[in-house]
């Protein structure tokens, strides 16, 4: 039932998600983001659950642990998945909406946090620019990125 509600965490590889970055884990759990990634290279509906479990585990979380377990599930898949997760990630919805929301000001992120994403997003310029998406000519020049955002002053 809670599939049909849209729960993302009820379908098989979001229920992995869940686990993964679950706030009580003493550190990450490679086997899990692993079998993670071949959910989403072996399955069709697998790179739209995932990005939707990723986005409720990151989207208004205030548990930063929870949210760089996260992260940290997003850059295997980013690394390890292929096309059609891609396109999913490195959509202008899903970068402004999910990760550069994630390090607003607002939220006071720490530094770790914010960091971190930044550190996706050049992922993301590297490894994605294929999409229609992403912003920057080339991942050796991305200063001409969009999405280029300066850490915070220390």
């Amino acid at each position: 039932m809670e599939f049909l509600l849209g729960n993302p965490f009820s379908t098989p590889v979001g229920q992995r998600i869940d686990r993964a970055t679950s706030g009580s884990l003493e550190s990450e759990d490679w086997g899990l983001n692993m079998e993670i990634c071949d959910i989403i290279n072996e399955t069709d509906e697998g790179p739209r659950d995932a990005v939707k479990a990723i986005k409720k585990r990151i989207v208004g979380n205030k548990n930063f642990r929870e949210i760089m377990l996260a992260l940290t599930v997003l850059e295997t898949c980013v690394k390890n998945c292929g096309h059609r997760f891609h396109v999913l990630v490195a959509s202008q919805e899903f970068v402004e909406g999910v990760l550069v929301r994630s390090i607003l000001p607002k939220y006071n992120p720490p530094t770790a946090l914010h960091d971190r994403v930044l550190s996706l997003i050049q992922v993301y310029l590297c490894r994605c620019s294929h999409t229609s998406v992403t912003r920057a000519s080339s991942c050796r020049r991305p200063h001409q990125s969009k999405y280029l955002i300066s850490s915070p002053s220390q």
